[in-house]
């Protein structure tokens, strides 16, 4: 929703006192000189820009305890070394520290060749109309020659306590001022530079506390709000009034943001995810007592899918190279939250820090993979059966979207983008839950898809990619679902153990499509070539152990000739060989196995067993395996078809890795899961995945089942070709 920030063309920038200045009241010249820069650079591009900075008092704080000491006899000093705060002082402060901070101002706006202007406002220059439109004139005069506007409340004369009693609503500290600048004259963005990241939704020193991205204005009743700033008056309670102030009177949009963040006006106009970002344009989110915000998440994402759905396969087409672009484009970014992630890991498992990993050539490959969705065939509205009933009366089966679906998946974080891809790709709206190991990686990931999407200019889309953040919201959102009077997710997938899939499926009335372990076996049969077997046993165990599709069990014919060479290749690459009875008595193992025969182990070991037959073989395999996916190596071809017409998993392969196991390996472009269960999607799943059926039945008269009966028509149920 950021992207008309882009496009703005007249800019209100306010200038907290912490922004402005150090705790002590000192000028902070590497934030003043940040914000100078950039306004010149802002100006220079056409922008107009008008500068609210506070920091005189502070800074006249510092001037009058310099003075007072100058001031002061020996006798004096020897009194007392404080300076009397007393009545008045915040106003002297004022009259002091105003000189001292504008001339600061012309020195650095000296260096960009602009000139700035001085503008000293009280309540009256904005109640009395004359008054006003003096001032209104005025700025725009100093505009119209290239000069920059500051502006302050004139805190000499009002002593710096504000009008917060008047009952006209007039300002009652720079936040305020800032608000009714902008109004006055007809800014479309007001940007507000304070010393935290944005609004949280809660006071940020608080356990928990989340920075909040965006904020319509009816989601921040009865928000609770933290201090004030130290040096400051207006707080964060009166940057949010400000700043729906602001939005009631016209102005289109605020962002509230950090003054100390690197470039943070630039970034802001760019459009970028900084700080928070308030407007009424924005999807509405709920506020704290309406009822359970996942709901409007489910909702929302409602909306999406059936908005997607209503999209030209050709707009689908476009997100998704939108989104492969922003992938490329913020891939610095990407990769530098992965490294905070992996740097984050270290009482992670060594398996799961590889699966946490990104480097350049994966997210490469994940782009790729989101262009290859992008010009493949769109999936949806594919013709599957199409019969006449009766002559006039055609009946077609035709391929729908699923609508909304929510995800968990594992501490992998290029799977947030290839399950966003292949949902968009199939019109579903998607819910998303990533392993909070990854949480940085996610958040940089979904905030590109979003901002994709966005830019695509359908506010409905809004809800097409959401992220949850912990587990208690994957189960709020699963008990509303449960208790919402209309579906808010159609299905949930769980990618990740056997005992979340279970947990899951206990969690709710949702369909759940998972998988159970990825316990898989590869057999060598006695007809097996030796160097092929290596290859295959090799590359099954070694190349990704952690990953489900990693050989857990190594079964060996009795007469295997190449059963040795096997174990002495995955001995040669460290994996620890535990062996039956049987395989130890052979030399096929190095120790005895103490798990259960179903177990996967997601690291360098693995299960060794032999079998005297193939039938023995298929037998094991059906017994153990948890159905993902299962290989037989042999040159017998009556052998090898008999093990992949009898096994009973997801995946049977012949003289193939068991590492084939994949979508994006399968051609499906991205991978949703993996589907060990027998209902609606197995194995691999890709778009499939998302999609359902329909069916559309099309009358060219008038066509009631009562004429059947009675003879008018008669049924002929003849298949057609299908061809639309």
């Amino acid at each position: 929703m950021r992207t008309h920030l882009k496009a703005s063309k007249f800019v209100v920038v306010k200038a907290g006192t912490s922004t402005v200045s150090h705790d002590d009241g000192t000028p902070s010249l590497p934030r003043l000189g940040a914000i100078v820069e950039a306004v010149s650079q802002l100006m220079r591009q056409g922008t107009k820009v008008i500068l609210v900075s506070s920091g005189a008092v502070g800074c006249g704080r510092s001037v009058l305890r310099k003075q007072a000491a100058l001031h002061r006899t020996l006798r004096d000093h020897m009194k007392s070394q404080e300076v009397t705060e007393g009545a008045g002082y915040s106003a002297a402060a004022a009259a002091a520290g105003q000189l001292a901070l504008m001339s600061l101002y012309e020195t650095l706006f000296a260096t960009q060749e602009i000139e700035p202007s001085q503008f000293l406002v009280t309540r009256r220059d904005f109640v009395d109309e004359a008054c006003r439109k003096n001032l209104q004139h005025s700025i725009q005069a100093i505009m119209d020659v290239g000069m920059v506007p500051i502006i302050n409340e004139n805190d000499a004369v009002s002593g710096n306590a504000g009008y917060s009693e008047v009952p006209d609503g007039c300002f009652s500290d720079n936040d305020g001022l800032a608000a009714l600048v902008a109004k006055l004259v007809g800014a479309d963005c007001l940007i507000m530079l304070t010393d935290v990241e944005g609004l949280y939704d809660r006071p940020p020193s608080e356990a928990g506390a989340r920075l909040v991205r965006e904020v319509h204005p009816a989601s921040l009743k009865d928000w609770k709000f933290g201090g004030i700033s130290k040096g400051g008056r207006g707080g964060m309670e009166a940057k949010v009034n400000a700043a729906l102030g602001a939005l009631e009177v016209g102005v289109k949009s605020v962002v509230l943001a950090s003054g100390s963040e690197k470039e943070v006006l630039q970034r802001v106009l760019a459009g970028d995810d900084v700080g928070t970002y308030f407007s009424n344009d924005i999807a509405r989110k709920p506020s704290l007592d309406e009822g359970n915000p996942l709901e409007a998440v489910g909702q929302s994402a409602r909306r999406a899918a059936r908005a997607l759905q209503a999209l030209e396969a050709g707009d689908r087409t476009k997100i998704l190279q939108a989104i492969a672009s922003k992938l490329r484009a913020a891939a610095p970014a990407i990769l530098a939250a992965n490294a905070a992630d992996v740097a984050d890991s270290g009482d992670v498992a060594r398996e799961l820090r590889q699966r946490l990993g990104l480097s350049s050539a994966k997210l490469e490959t994940v782009a790729k993979g989101v262009e290859a969705l992008a010009n493949a065939k769109d999936p949806v509205g594919q013709l599957l059966e199409k019969r006449e009933l009766s002559p006039g009366l055609i009946l077609e089966k035709r391929s729908a979207s699923l609508g909304v679906v929510l995800v968990i998946f594992e501490a992998r974080p290029e799977a947030l983008p290839q399950i966003a891809a292949l949902a968009l790709r199939a019109g579903c709206a998607v819910v998303m839950k990533g392993g909070s190991e990854a949480r940085l990686s996610n958040a940089v990931l979904h905030a590109t898809i979003k901002d994709a999407i966005t830019e695509f200019g359908n506010a409905d889309l809004d809800g097409a990619v959401s992220l949850l953040e912990g587990r208690a919201q994957v189960a709020q959102l699963l008990k509303a679902c449960d208790e919402a009077p209309t579906p808010l997710v159609d299905l949930v997938v769980p990618r990740g153990s056997n005992a979340l899939v279970k947990h899951v499926q206990n969690s709710t009335r949702v369909p759940v499509l998972g998988h159970a372990d990825g316990v898989c076996h590869v057999y060598v049969d006695k007809s097996a070539d030796a160097q092929k077997a290596v290859s295959i046993v090799v590359d099954s165990k070694c190349d990704y152990p952690a990953a489900c599709n990693a050989m857990e069990t190594l079964l060996f014919h009795e007469d295997a000739a190449c059963a040795k060479a096997c174990v002495d290749a995955l001995r040669a690459k460290g994996v620890e060989l535990l062996g039956t009875p049987r395989a130890l008595s052979k030399g096929l193992a190095d120790a005895p196995v103490t798990e259960p025969e179903r177990h996967e182990y997601g690291c360098l070991k693995c299960r060794v067993d032999v079998v005297d037959s193939v039938d023995a073989a298929v037998a094991h395999v059906n017994r153990h395996s948890s159905g993902h996916t299962d290989c037989v190596v042999s040159e017998d071809t009556s052998i090898a078809e008999r093990f992949l017409r009898q096994v009973d998993s997801a995946d049977v392969f012949h003289n193939a890795s068991t590492r084939f196991a994949d979508g994006f390996r399968f051609g499906l472009g991205a991978e949703l899961g993996i589907a060990t269960g027998r209902i609606h999607a197995r194995g691999p799943v890709g778009v499939a995945g998302f999609l359902t059926y329909k069916w559309l039945l099309r009358s060219a008269a008038s066509h009631a089942v009562a004429d059947f009966a009675s003879g008018v028509h008669a049924w002929t149920h003849r298949e057609l070709p299908l061809v639309d």
